[in-house]
């Protein structure tokens, strides 16, 4: 099993940096074999963002449930991804708007609770919707990352850090979480840079730092 130290060390970390994973990388924290790649054809028209279409039929994205992180996208496989306005879904629609969608989101995967993690079809962006908060026009649950690729990198490396220290003692995990924010922080996508992930490592620490007082 890799380390958060062994992964610091990677000679590929200025191409995670870059949001440049491969497929091999992928497949190397998500299990071989778990990569979805829909064709072209397959994928929605409204989905324009062209370096997203090309990550998606080129490299794929993980069709997978995640245990060790709460993170569930195997539905990819069966129905593809989930449509949505944004709009509508992040409370900037007014009740009394009938127009058409002018732009799109689509989901890559769900966790954490209900969280849903949504590619907007334009430009790319992964942000965050909320459903507990959609009807009260509050369901912008918070931005995870500027792409697709770069998303999957923190959650790559993030689902490396559980795996490897799912068993270790409170303060050898909250060691190896200094390092993991540090690794994140490196690839753009630590505390610094996303709402997304200062959460989630937030959540982690609490975790830890109440076993350690037990």
């Amino acid at each position: 099993m890799i380390s958060t130290t062994e992964l610091s060390g990677l000679a590929e970390l200025s191409e995670l940096a870059a949001g440049k994973p491969s497929a091999a990388w992928l497949e190397s924290c998500f299990g071989a074999g778990s990569l979805w790649r829909p064709s072209p054809a397959d994928l929605p028209a409204a989905l324009t963002h062209e370096p997203t279409r090309a990550f998606l039929t080129e490299v794929g994205v993980p069709a997978v449930r995640l245990g060790a992180v709460d993170y569930d996208s195997a539905k990819l496989t069966d129905e593809g991804m989930w449509e949505a306005d944004p709009d509508e879904l992040f409370g900037e629609r007014t009740p009394d708007d009938d127009s058409p969608p002018s732009r799109y989101s689509y989901c890559i995967g769900t966790g954490w609770g209900v969280l849903h993690l949504m590619v907007c079809g334009d430009s790319g962006t992964v942000e965050v919707y909320d459903p507990d908060g959609w009807d009260h026009a509050a369901g912008y649950g918070g931005y995870a990352a500027d792409s697709v690729p770069e998303f999957l990198v923190a959650l790559g490396v993030f689902t490396l850090y559980r795996r490897t220290f799912e068993d270790a003692e409170p303060q050898a995990a909250l060691d190896g979480l200094d390092e993991l924010t540090s690794v994140l922080n490196r690839l753009r996508q630590g505390p610094d840079f996303s709402d997304f992930w200062e959460t989630r490592l937030e959540e982690v620490r609490e975790d830890l730092e109440c076993e350690l007082d037990d």
